[in-house]
């Protein structure tokens, strides 16, 4: 008899131990639910850091456009300084160069990052010489520009 009642009595707390674990006395469902909250919340994180990270690719972005804009209006000042001086062919460069300037801006302000940097990768694959030449054409006007305004500051001192 007290084989049985001590077995009876192991019964019953096990079976009550299983409904407290998973609340409803069936075995699994707490996993199941601790899976989907956990999948709700890595969701939500997810989400979070993705809306950061688009919030400063977009500031970032900002920023590229502010600074373009402050390049064109120096290619501008610099046509306007070769033309100052009589030199038509560097004016004429720097002016097609501005009016490129311009176009990027414009595309910078208007794309999105990822178009903007699928289309830069596709035009250095396509045309890379090209992408070189155009770097080391724009730092020799450049230079050429600062040393020339560099002599205008000085002849006028």
């Amino acid at each position: 008899m007290s084989d049985t009642h001590s077995r009876g009595s192991s019964d019953g707390r096990a079976s009550s131990q299983a409904s407290v674990n998973n609340g409803s006395g069936h075995p699994g469902l707490d996993r199941e639910e601790l899976r989907q909250q956990a999948a709700e919340v890595g969701d939500e994180l997810r989400d979070a850091a993705q809306q950061q990270a688009e919030s400063l690719l977009d500031r970032q972005k900002e920023a590229a456009v502010d600074q373009a804009e402050r390049f064109t209006t120096v290619l501008h000042k610099m046509a306007d300084e070769f033309e100052r001086q009589e030199q038509p062919y560097f004016s004429d460069c720097v002016s097609e160069l501005a009016k490129r300037s311009d176009v990027l801006t414009r595309n910078l302000r208007e794309r999105d990052l990822a178009t903007l940097m699928e289309q830069a990768r596709d035009y250095g694959r396509q045309h890379p010489a090209l992408l070189l030449g155009g770097a080391v054409a724009a730092g020799f006007v450049l230079s050429r520009f600062l040393r020339s305004s560099s002599q205008d500051d000085m002849r006028s001192h």
